[in-house]
């Protein structure tokens, strides 16, 4: 009876410990990844309106673009986080009502299947973020020169 109990306790401690997570990441990165995108915008909306002639108006409309959709794919990916981890406990619940041992290997296959989507999420969202302020960068060099 021991047994199952201590495989009960190790799954839930698994579900609180990937709910925790999932609560702390969701904070921790929007704010980052939101205040970086939209601090860059303001700030190059701000200092086009000292340029008299904009040169290469392509390069800083993608590079908005680019940070717009940094922005949304962040989001996105954090919908996509909830929705995996969510599912993820789900699975960790189905484990403990089913009486299945704990086993670290299975219970690691099943988090790391939910968290690549949301992997993939965050590296196009930052990566686009890193394209966006460099192309603002290389606009402003443009318009300084």
């Amino acid at each position: 009876m021991s047994e199952v109990n201590s495989d009960y306790d190790k799954h839930l401690d698994v579900a609180r410990s990937v709910e925790a997570t999932r609560d702390e990441s969701w904070r921790y990165v929007e704010k980052m990844q939101y205040a970086i995108a939209s601090g860059a915008l303001a700030l190059s909306v701000t200092l086009l309106t000292f340029t008299d002639v904009v040169q290469c108006k392509w390069v800083i409309i993608t590079s908005w673009i680019l940070l717009v959709a940094s922005i949304l794919i962040n989001f996105a990916s954090h919908i996509v986080s909830y929705i995996a981890s969510d599912t993820t406990r789900e699975k960790m619940f189905d484990r403990m009502r089913e009486g299945t041992p704990y086993e670290p290997n299975a219970i690691n296959d099943i988090i790391n299947k939910y968290n690549k989507p949301t992997m993939w999420l965050n590296i196009i969202s930052i990566d686009f973020l890193a394209l966006g302020v460099i192309g603002l960068l290389i606009f402003f060099i443009i318009q300084i020169l």
